[in-house]
């Protein structure tokens, strides 16, 4: 008696504790939604199921971001090129991304910002729409979208209009003989997020240097351009700079040469040439310890040597 008792007793148990899990399934293959045990309804879902339903969610979200693609990949770049007027110069290069905007910012001779042309007669609004779209007509992109922010300026934002766009885009910069033309290049690596255009020409601002211009011999060539760039060439010996703050004049020297990228005027030695960029300045001059320099009216002198014994 006592054993019917309890075979009776565990059967109920087993019944009760699976009555979830067939509850839970449908063997008609209805497609209904099944039913669950009010028991255990109200229940909050383990941890482990929450956690594995947040991991779904955010699988989902990096696939349609397209966050584990290689090919959305970019690194930005920051660099500056040489542009020439004249005729059988070469057509420079803009390395866009998709998905990455790219400023391209105008500067003539003297390092002051030649603007885009603008005729705010006929177009009197300015600005970028949402997808880098602008109506400029001394703008002409193809392949990609192109806007100048505000009349005047000297910055053009480049949007990629897809993955591997061909094409390129012509710009017309106030007072200019003729438009500058730019080549793109898209696809993955490395992508100019910042582009320097040295225009080889006095812009409308273009201000007064005082003393003969000396354009440098090497002015377009990368040897140039690594200086601004922050990246100077391997045989250029970083040279001590005493008497002025180093943040202010950085110097190397290349052979019998010495190329100081500085915000002061350099007026001993007399430069061989000087390049100009926003407030900074490339002064080329013949090898020398001693380099007076000027801030104004105030003159000072600097020292230069070479870090060794």
């Amino acid at each position: 008696m006592h054993t019917a008792c309890r075979l009776a007793t565990g059967l109920a148990l087993a019944s009760a504790l699976c009555a979830p899990v067939y509850a839970q399934q449908d063997p008609h293959g209805t497609g209904e939604q099944p039913h669950i045990d009010p028991v255990y309804a109200g229940l909050p879902p383990p941890p482990e199921a929450m956690e594995r339903a947040y991991d779904r969610f955010d699988a989902g979200q990096r696939a349609l971001d397209q966050a584990d693609d290689p090919h959305v990949m970019a690194v930005p770049a920051s660099r500056s090129i040489s542009v020439s007027l004249s005729a059988g110069a070469q057509i420079n290069i803009i390395r866009i991304a998709q998905g990455y905007p790219t400023a391209l910012t105008f500067l003539d001779r003297t390092g002051q910002p030649w603007p885009i042309a603008w005729d705010i007669s006929t177009n009197k609004a300015a600005g970028c729409g949402q997808n880098g779209e602008g109506h400029n007509a001394s703008v002409r992109p193809v392949g990609i979208n192109a806007c100048v922010p505000e009349p005047g300026s000297n910055v053009l934002q480049i949007t990629p209009l897809s993955r591997y766009p061909r094409g390129g885009v012509l710009v017309s910069l106030k007072d200019a003989p003729k438009p500058i033309s730019f080549m793109i290049i898209a696809g993955v690596g490395t992508y100019d997020a910042d582009l320097t255009a040295r225009v080889n020409g006095r812009g409308p601002k273009a201000r007064d240097i005082p003393g003969p211009e000396h354009e440098i011999p090497e002015t377009g060539s990368s040897l140039v351009n690594s200086f601004f760039n922050g990246t100077p060439p391997a045989e250029a010996v970083p040279l001590l700079v005493s008497g002025v703050s180093p943040d202010r004049m950085r110097a190397w020297k290349i052979k019998d040469t010495m190329y100081l990228l500085t915000s002061y005027t350099v007026v001993s030695p007399a430069p061989i040439g000087d390049q100009s960029e926003f407030d900074s300045t490339l002064f080329v001059i013949p090898a020398s310890p001693e380099v007076l320099v000027s801030a104004g009216e105030r003159k000072m002198r600097v020292t230069l040597s070479e870090d060794g014994p």
